[in-house]
């Protein structure tokens, strides 16, 4: 049918994507050019073998407004060029001097520019990654300002040869510049038939015809990986998370005080290591090797902190997502080496807010040692408890002498729309905190990373009201996560609204205090029961979706269930 079709046309484009030089292609016979797995190589090998460096002549990567024009103009004019000289058999750093005498005089926003908007060369993959190229750009500027590196050109003509560390950072970066490419593929068609679409239709075509077109278009997927790996970027984040002293202390002392039962002579894997301070912990508590992954450009300042503090010879940093780096052997693992021990900062709000964790189980799947290995933490448990925020809501009834109602009513229902992120105080709890999973993380299975539990939730004793009827105003997700391996000193942190706060502070789902609001009757002995759930979410894996289902009653003189209320509450927790 046309739904099959499609798919098939979708996916004919996105196989044996390859980069083309600059100065090397043949516009003539274009089958005879090389072609390059990576951006970053078919760049490199114009400067080694022609003296061409195109990333010398690109604006500034923080010029916002006018690097992306600015490149596009730039790889056009040069292929332009080079397209020019091919019938003048010029010599190869002839050429390349040539190309670089000619951009100094032909700056960009020079007059024409605008003719050098349409791809010189057919399917231009240096087009469709202008992101990659700023980000090379980039990494460029920061080696020159921290005076690290020697004149680029100059090192590879002398020795033609790439470094064994920029080899191990390309590889691991070719699936990211692959789907990159791929999407960037995506977009740019999608502009093209957009306009022969909308703009430049062809009148002849029946409106029937037009109908047809417009029902067999399929909305984009939005690009949730790279949205979650670009949000790790931001200084910010990481400053968050190493101020939160109950997360960063729990790591220090699980994996210090267990230096010698675990870590010490040990091959550690660090998976999201961010500003590498868990792999910092390891190499102090005596590891071998430890290999610090992450997939955002914090990485580079990883790399810089291992080697100010002196441990460059055991922390080695590889950018790339974690499973795309096993698949390629991107990792620096000989064949058949394993990792004794994974240390993963994996947890999000409500614990699996990001869905970072299948991608730590499926290194510890791939190349944890069997029997021996483990992950650390190795336990993860959730749970449930019902909040009261009477005060939050009776706010509205007298603000300085004035009734204020319908700003209740606004909250109300701003606070019943999705789930919300954060502190709960123990002076708003009302009932027991109970768990409703535990997961052991050393043999659990993605599925069961979705769940759903019975639960039962009673008063506290020492919760006081006006009368005998208590409210329960929100159910409050929090998690608490053990280091226990067998034989080593035990270290735990909770999330709990009893435990002092942490950045994840607390997950927390709504009832509507308006309508049907749950409330227990202290002294009939009331509890609420049913069933909570929590699954990936259905739109963007990274969310979580939960549902509950509730009810409150007693048990009778007769033992069986009276039930007072019932309903069902369904909340998302979204990026």
């Amino acid at each position: 049918d046309d739904d099959d079709n499609e798919e098939l046309e979708v996916g004919e484009d996105d196989d044996d994507v390859t980069f083309r030089s600059i100065c090397s292609y043949s516009h003539r016979n274009p089958s005879t050019s090389l072609t390059f797995d990576t951006l970053a190589l078919a760049l490199q090998y114009d400067v080694s073998h022609y003296g061409f460096d195109l990333l010398s002549h690109l604006v500034s990567s923080t010029d916002e407004d006018g690097f992306f024009e600015g490149t596009i103009v730039l790889v056009n004019k040069c292929r332009q060029f080079v397209k020019d000289k091919e019938d003048e058999n010029v010599d190869a750093m002839e050429l390349g001097k040539e190309l670089n005498g000619f951009l100094k005089n032909h700056q960009v926003n020079d007059d024409g520019d605008v003719s050098y908007y349409k791809p010189v060369m057919e399917d231009d993959a240096m087009l469709m990654c202008i992101d990659e190229i700023q980000e090379l750009k980039s990494k460029n500027e920061k080696e020159s300002q921290d005076g690290s590196s020697l004149n680029k050109t100059d090192e590879i003509m002398e020795t033609a040869t790439v470094d064994s560390e920029t080899v191990n950072k390309l590889q691991a970066q070719i699936s990211q510049l692959e789907e990159k490419m791929t999407r960037a593929k995506a977009f740019i068609a999608s502009l093209a038939n957009d306009d022969d679409d909308d703009n430049m239709s062809d009148n002849s075509c029946s409106e029937e015809e037009d109908k047809t077109s417009k029902k067999t278009k399929k909305k984009k997927s939005p690009d949730n990986d790279s949205y979650y790996f670009n949000s790790y970027s931001n200084t910010g984040i990481h400053e968050t998370m190493l101020r939160d002293t109950i997360r960063t202390a729990a790591y220090e002392e699980a994996i210090l005080s267990n230096a010698d039962s675990l870590f010490r002579g040990k091959t550690v894997l660090d998976i999201g290591c961010g500003t590498g301070v868990l792999s910092l912990f390891c190499a102090k508590a005596g590891a071998k090797k430890v290999i610090a992954v992450d997939n955002s450009d914090i990485l580079y300042e990883a790399k810089q902190i291992v080697k100010l503090n002196g441990f460059e010879h055991v922390v080695t940093c590889v950018r790339g997502k974690i499973e795309t780096l096993i698949e390629k052997n991107g990792l620096p693992l000989s064949d058949g080496e394993t990792v004794d021990i994974i240390v993963s900062e994996w947890m999000g709000y409500g614990l699996f807010f990001e869905t970072m964790l299948p991608s730590v189980m499926a290194a510890r799947d791939a190349i944890m040692t069997p029997v021996t290995g483990s992950m650390f933490p190795n336990v993860s448990k959730i749970f449930i408890e019902g909040g009261n925020d009477e005060e939050r809501l009776n706010y509205w009834d007298n603000v300085h002498s004035l009734n204020m109602a319908p700003m209740k009513a606004r909250m109300v229902a701003e606070l019943t729309k999705d789930a919300s992120v954060e502190v709960v105080g123990d002076k708003n709890i009302v009932t027991n905190r109970v768990k409703v999973v535990e997961h052991d993380l050393n043999n659990c299975k993605d599925k069961e990373l979705d769940f759903e539990a019975p639960f039962e939730l009673h008063l506290r004793d020492d919760v006081s009201s006006d009368g005998d009827v208590v409210e329960v105003h929100q159910l409050v997700v929090s998690f608490d996560i053990d280091f226990s391996v067998r034989d080593t000193n035990v270290v735990s942190f909770s999330t709990g609204c009893q435990s002092t706060p942490t950045h994840w502070k607390q997950t927390v789902m709504w009832f509507d205090p308006m309508h049907n609001c749950p409330s227990l009757n202290k002294r009939t002995g009331d509890f609420m029961k049913g069933t909570f759930r929590m699954k990936r979410g259905a739109v963007n894996h990274r969310d979580i979706d939960m549902a509950v289902i509730w009810e409150t009653g007693r048990i009778g003189e007769d033992g069986s269930w009276v039930r007072t209320m019932d309903g069902v509450l369904k909340r998302s927790l979204i990026a």
